[in-house]
């Protein structure tokens, strides 16, 4: 070009910085693609088993040095935790897409897989428990500390220090979150600090109406019994948890629910105007943490059963079996529902799955793998070769295989029917069923 010797020098470097750009991102999409590559990652392979590639997006943090650690999967949000004290939030599909717009910026929404923040928490190094999510707060626990995130923005809301290690995860439910600790039960702490909760309790009043002297007096006016709010202590609570927790309580309605690890299913449920506490022995030993859709918990122990609990919510309340079988071998950790459909795995004994209305018996499979997730056609899982495997849903016949590839870190996702994968290095992939399943949640047993 014959007027290049006479442009302005800046002109000059801002188009080689152009042209250096767009050599890199040519070169980085030439790497991603060599990364997929032969994966479910890539969109023409996920199409073939069923799957649509929904989003991918790279977790910025340090992955020359330090690696992904955790991943939870959440309505409407996926939380990953990198060793070096990040947290990230990527926009994910909601439960509900109703009240979470999947497309575009409806509702002011930003689009699935939008890298909505990161936050750096403590130092590095030391023990990381997995988040807690909830509506408003994510939950992180590190060595001493726990820290409160705003789920919009990922700033620090509040910071707690204790004097003891937490024994799991810390989880918001309601207005407050509930932290396990080590033979000192669950300590209750408020989601909003700054913020009075309150409770209607009733208190008698007399109905004070001026009365004419010259008429004959009335007989006394009985009291009526009028609610009044209060606002319930912000300071910190310890609950006694019932025996020894190793595994994050979990949300049920506006309360919450642990098992010890004695098998004792504790459930606290907010009344109008109390706390109320239901107490379930399951017998032994949990062999997992349970799995809560609604007013149902479906749990497994080591002596081989599972079974389906409800809290009742008419004709009175607490914790009531519903049904429970017996599995051929001890499950794994993890039970994955699909529509009427629940999954465990027995570890080398394969894979069954049962009714989650009756718990009547559906199929089996021999293959033996660690689930990873269920839709409404399959169910995911990693087999005992290293490979990605599905099984009908239907009926338990094998149905695709896939290699992982770079996606060597296991996902774990019981809260969607999203297939995720995800990378040591920060690579996070979401697959999505070509098509969804109603949403389905289990009616609670009449009471007795």
């Amino acid at each position: 070009m014959p007027f290049m010797p006479f442009m302005p020098c800046l002109i000059r470097r801002f188009l080689a910085g152009l042209a250096l750009a767009a050599g890199l991102a040519t070169l980085a999409t030439a790497r991603e693609n060599d990364a997929i590559a032969g994966t479910l990652a890539d969109e023409l392979l996920a199409d073939r088993v069923g799957l649509v590639r929904e989003w991918i997006v790279q977790i910025p943090f340090d992955s020359a040095g330090y690696r992904l650690q955790h991943i939870v999967v959440a309505d409407g949000m996926v939380i990953a935790q990198s060793g070096d004290g990040g947290v990230h939030a990527v926009r994910a599909a909601a439960l509900d897409p109703a009240s979470h717009p999947a497309d575009g910026d409806t509702h002011g929404q930003p689009q699935v897989g939008t890298l909505l923040w990161s936050q750096r928490i403590g130092k590095v190094g030391g023990s990381v428990e997995i988040a807690g999510v909830g509506p408003t707060l994510i939950a992180v626990a590190r060595d001493l500390d726990l820290y409160g995130l705003d789920s919009d923005t990922g700033q620090t809301r509040w910071h707690d220090r204790f004097g003891r290690i937490p024994a799991a995860g810390a989880m918001p439910s309601g207005n407050w979150v509930y932290v396990p600790l080590h033979s000192d039960g669950v300590l209750r702490l408020p989601v909003d600090p700054h913020k009075h909760n309150t409770v209607k309790r009733k208190s008698a009043v007399t109905d004070n109406k001026p009365v004419d002297k010259k008429q004959k007096l009335p007989p006394k006016p009985k009291k009526k019994a009028v609610e009044q709010k209060t606002p319930e202590s912000l300071a910190p609570f310890l609950i006694d948890a019932g025996g020894l927790l190793e595994q994050a309580p979990i949300p049920l309605a506006d309360g919450i629910l642990w098992c010890t690890t004695n098998g004792t299913l504790v459930a606290l449920e907010r009344k109008e105007n109390e706390w109320q506490r239901h107490q379930f022995l399951l017998g032994s030993p949990p062999a997992g943490p349970p799995r809560v859709r609604g007013n149902a918990i479906f749990a497994t122990t080591v002596e081989k059963t599972l079974v389906r609990i409800d809290l009742l919510e008419s004709g009175g309340s607490g914790l009531q079996l519903n049904w429970q079988v017996s599995l051929r071998a001890q499950s794994d950790p993890g039970v994955f529902l699909s529509a009427d459909t629940l999954v465990v795995s027995l570890g080398d004994a394969g894979i069954e799955a049962f009714s989650t209305e009756t718990g009547k018996f559906l199929w089996h499979s021999p293959l033996a793998g660690q689930i990873l997730a269920a839709n409404v056609e399959d169910v995911w899982c990693i087999d005992r070769t290293g490979r990605l495997a599905s099984l009908d849903l239907a009926d338990g016949s094998r149905k695709h295989r896939a290699n992982l590839g770079i996606f060597s870190l296991p996902v774990v996702n019981a809260t969607s029917d999203r297939l995720m994968l995800a990378s040591p290095d920060g690579v996070l992939v979401s697959l999505a069923p070509r098509r969804i399943a109603p949403a389905q949640a289990p009616r609670p047993a009449p009471a007795k």
